[in-house]
């Protein structure tokens, strides 16, 4: 909650001009970073034999050579951030070598605290959520991620959008894969879609999603492979098998 305050203070007096550039179409900003900062301080305080991997790499990165790791997104959205554009999140995961064991998104601009633990269900401000029953494609609200390398997938997405739309009950795009993974998991969405991200992006809503009943996998279904963060369907799991037949023909054609 401490670094999402933060957040929501320094978007007041933000100054475009301090804007750094990642990769194309790809943005850091001093606010990534010093909240990367607070976050990582404050786990090794409470659990000081686990390693990390963060997005901006502040501190060592030993996630693979700890029995325990944190995964840390401190900006989820940092596009929308720098545009005054809802959503942004600050994204939490432990886990070990095979599972997530907790996951915790918040989402600044709604001040919608999600998380989860595995095994004890999901939660949205202390109250339990669910992922929907919507069943029929033509009902369901998908959101489609569209990521930074167009060149490597303009096609497919609009191969997807194009199967999709008019087709379901309507496509989105919001700008942040936790936020999004955090929508399947509360019924505000039905299904959500992205490739090239990372897994900082989806662990900790991941973890949110599975326990409050939805399902994810990779782009061909395979619920073990999603973790690279690479491609990520996520579902209410009702619509999974239905999405992923019009991913199959959308990366066929």
């Amino acid at each position: 909650m401490d670094a999402g305050a933060y957040i929501s203070k320094q978007r007041e007096c933000f100054d475009l001009s301090k804007v750094e550039l990642k990769q194309t179409h790809d943005y850091v900003s001093y606010v990534d970073k010093e909240c990367e900062k607070m976050i990582v301080a404050r786990l090794k305080a409470l659990l000081p034999e686990a390693g990390f991997i963060t997005e901006e790499k502040t501190t060592e990165q030993k996630g693979d050579e700890t029995e325990l790791y944190w995964v840390v997104d401190p900006l989820d959205g940092t596009t929308n951030f720098i545009h005054d554009l809802a959503p942004y999140c600050v994204c939490i995961a432990l886990r070990n070598k095979t599972d997530i064991l907790l996951g915790v998104v918040y989402e600044v601009t709604r001040k919608e605290l999600y998380s989860a633990a595995k095994g004890k269900g999901a939660f949205l401000n202390g109250r339990p959520i669910h992922a929907s029953a919507v069943s029929n494609p033509d009902q369901a609200l998908v959101m489609i991620g569209y990521p930074y390398n167009a060149d490597a997938w303009r096609q497919f997405c609009l191969n997807l959008t194009g199967s999709l739309y008019g087709h379901c009950a309507s496509i989105r795009s919001n700008g942040s894969a936790e936020a999004e993974l955090c929508y399947v998991a509360s019924g505000k969405i039905d299904v959500y879609i992205e490739s090239f991200i990372q897994p900082w992006d989806v662990a900790a809503g991941a973890c949110i999603l599975l326990e409050a009943g939805g399902r994810i996998s990779d782009h061909k279904g395979t619920d073990e492979q999603w973790e690279s963060g690479r491609q990520v369907v996520a579902t209410n799991g009702w619509l999974h098998d239905s999405i992923l037949h019009e991913i199959k023909q959308a990366t066929i054609n």
